[in-house]
């Protein structure tokens, strides 16, 4: 009597190939935030007037937040990006309590206002509290 692998070794044989080819289809055509099709992208948001504001940028990379420390100045009016620059990444989510953070990531630009922060540095971190960054305010 022969058992059901050694009937249908040859199926469970392509089933393993498939799994492995399509574990690397991933990984390897991963692409970045802007090669998304228009049809799957969210519809876009009201994009705030930047000419009034300095603006620092946070790449937000599938291992963390580059730079790490960004630096403001007290009193000029700034607005950190947080670009998206990865589609395949956990952190969909930016969030400090002490500063009242809370940036849901689209792709692409992200901004939250610095405006109002006194002289002093404020952790952040992404929703699973993975990955930090620092605000440095002078």
């Amino acid at each position: 009597m022969k058992t059901f692998f050694s009937k249908n070794w040859h199926f469970v044989l392509i089933g393993f190939v498939a799994l492995i080819v399509g574990g690397f289809a991933l990984f390897y055509f991963q692409g970045n935030a802007s090669s998304f099709p228009a049809s799957q992208s969210k519809p876009l948001q009201e994009q705030p007037d930047l000419t009034k504001y300095k603006i620092a940028t946070v790449e937000v990379k599938d291992d963390g937040f580059y730079p790490k420390n960004i630096e403001v100045k007290a009193g000029v009016p700034t607005k950190i990006n947080f670009k998206k620059t990865t589609s395949f990444t956990c952190i969909d989510e930016v969030q400090s309590l002490k500063i009242g953070m809370d940036v849901f990531l689209d792709h692409e630009n992200n901004y939250f206002d610095t405006q109002d922060l006194k002289p002093g540095v404020y952790k952040y971190n992404c929703g699973m509290y993975m990955f930090y960054g620092t605000i440095t305010v002078k």
